[in-house]
């Protein structure tokens, strides 16, 4: 046991850099990463990939023409996928389960995102176009100097059958308006008291595009959806749990308040309650809950200038947004937080993050960040202390693959999601074949193969934190913990402890340790760092 912890320590605690260009460029062999699959489409190509942590292509999906700008892989083992005209259920051997046309069918484009709903159905983005005409009506300033004005609908979407779909549930932004601009028409108000509504005739700069709405999510415990208006530099939560009728009003719904704003942050210049200098967000992306881990219920966002006046460096952020199961709280009249809970800029292979559209973040299970960066195809895990642990290129683009070390253009991806090696889509499914990698060669895949297979992780469910730690490690598992061992640099073992799920390690000088955790005839390997 000692030689082969002696080797482990060697192998868990290095790191592998090289020239490499695409695949996987950065591989710290950490523990504290994140373990699982990720799920890509380039922009640009009619295929998405599930990739494994060394960059192994898992499997596999070829879309026909035009693909999707976003996808999903669902609880019950469908990958959901979809662009502005076209919706399709693929199951894992890309057979086509469901697939509609949405304006044939429905009447309508959709833009950006979609999110798939635990009842099978899912979410859509649609905008809807208004005359000058309609909109003075409804108190628009009347120096509006363009023909349309373009405002956000969300549509639920119900599959039926192979091949069609019906609109079950609706919610329009244009029934949520208010305006300082004429006492005689609707909408009528101050805006500032007013936050639950959106002031019509805000001019952030955008024309006929006030709005810009770039991605939606869904929480099921509040019936809670969440959007991100990026021409605002502003995130909103509506509720779902209205009738489409009561959407259209301010009452009704779990939180008696139809479709207005539940919760609206990142810009309160846009409600008359700050200026440039209060924003928060900047044309940002991706706007979530957190599923898992320590930082579960609160949101994550990935704000593409910054904040306030500084627009030099893209962030990410994890937003608490001080709710009471699904209530929120005005500080002053401008809704909680007052800050960012978590926030991470900096340099990512010693390029600074900037990228000025699409991208985005998911925080995982263990607390670390995954961030897609669009702009250059870059997906990077960094940990909660802000280090960077895993950077991947994509190398396919434009229905083709880029060779190792040369550079990739057309590999933006709108989103990546990763998935846990337990998630449900898994289930009967073998994850173990692998395709190989994309490009032509990689040698840091080919080290994180053979590491991997030398570090088998039995306990693939397991979760501790927080990490490094000045005394107690905290461990999750669906299993019992029947033992845990606490190694030194030597290999010898410190500290042993039965039936627990937790270890102090307070008494033990400041450094690195490998410690085991065993269930039954399973265990995994974990480095932790004792500050």
């Amino acid at each position: 046991m000692k030689k082969l912890v002696l080797i482990l320590f060697a192998v868990i605690s290095g790191s592998a850099i090289s020239q490499e260009t695409v695949g996987l460029v950065f591989n710290e062999i950490n523990e504290n990463k994140s373990e699982g699959y990720t799920l890509f489409k380039p922009s640009s190509d009619n295929r998405a990939f599930l990739i494994d942590n060394c960059g192994e292509v898992v499997n596999q999906w070829n879309f026909f023409g035009e693909g999707s700008r976003n996808c999903y892989f669902l609880e019950d083992g469908t990958l959901l996928q979809s662009n502005d005209l076209y919706a399709e259920l693929r199951d894992w051997d890309n057979n086509v389960l469901w697939s509609i046309d949405y304006e044939a069918l429905l009447g309508f484009r959709i833009h950006h995102d979609i999110e798939p709903l635990p009842n099978g159905n899912f979410l859509v983005l649609v905008r809807d176009g208004y005359t000058n005409n309609e909109m003075f009506a409804e108190g628009m300033d009347t120096s509006y100097p363009n023909d349309v004005l373009l405002l956000e609908r969300i549509l639920e979407i119900e599959p039926v059958g192979t091949n069609s779909a019906n609109i079950v549930w609706e919610w329009k932004l244009f029934d949520h308006l208010v305006q300082d601009f004429d006492s005689t028409k609707p909408n009528y108000g101050i805006v500032a008291d007013n936050v639950q509504l959106l002031d019509m005739n805000y001019d952030g700069g955008h024309g006929s595009n006030p709005i810009h709405a770039n991605a939606i999510d869904y929480n099921e415990d509040l019936d809670q959806i969440a959007v991100s208006a990026r021409h605002l530099s502003e995130v909103f939560i509506i509720d779902h749990s209205t009738t489409t009728a009561e959407a259209a009003t301010h009452s009704g719904g779990i939180y008696g308040k139809g479709g207005d704003f539940l919760w609206r942050w990142g810009n309160p210049e846009v409600y008359d309650m700050g200026t440039i200098d209060n924003k928060k967000l900047g044309r940002q992306h991706d706007i979530k809950w957190i599923t898992e881990g320590p930082n579960q219920g609160k949101m994550s966002v990935f704000s593409n200038d910054g904040y306030g006046s500084n627009l030099t460096a893209s962030s990410v952020h994890i937003i608490d947004q001080n709710d009471t199961n699904g209530f929120y709280s005005l500080n002053s009249g401008k809704f909680l937080p007052e800050d960012y809970f978590w926030s991470w800029n900096g340099t990512i292979m010693n390029e600074v993050m900037h990228a000025g559209a699409q991208c985005g973040v998911q925080i995982m299970s263990n607390g670390n960040a995954l961030i897609n960066e669009s702009d250059n195809g870059r997906l990077s895990e960094i940990d909660n202390s802000g280090n960077v642990v895993w950077v991947y290129i994509i190398p396919a683009g434009n229905n083709s693959e880029f060779d190792q070390f040369t550079e990739p253009i057309g590999n933006g991806s709108f989103r990546a999601h990763r998935y846990s090696e337990s998630f449900s889509g898994f289930e009967n499914i073998s994850l173990n074949s692998s395709s190989g990698i994309i490009e032509n060669i990689n040698s840091i895949s080919e080290n994180c193969s053979q590491s991997l297979s030398l570090v088998k992780n039995d306990l693939v469910n397991l979760t501790y934190y927080p990490n490094p730690t000045k005394d107690y490690l905290y461990f999750s598992s669906y299993k019992k913990i029947d033992k845990i061992e606490v190694f030194g640099l030597s290999g010898n073992i410190i500290i042993t402890r039965s039936n627990v799920d937790f270890i102090n390690l307070k008494s033990l000088a400041n450094g690195m340790y490998l410690i085991n955790i065993l269930h039954d005839t399973k265990s995994r390997f974990i480095k932790v760092l004792k500050e």
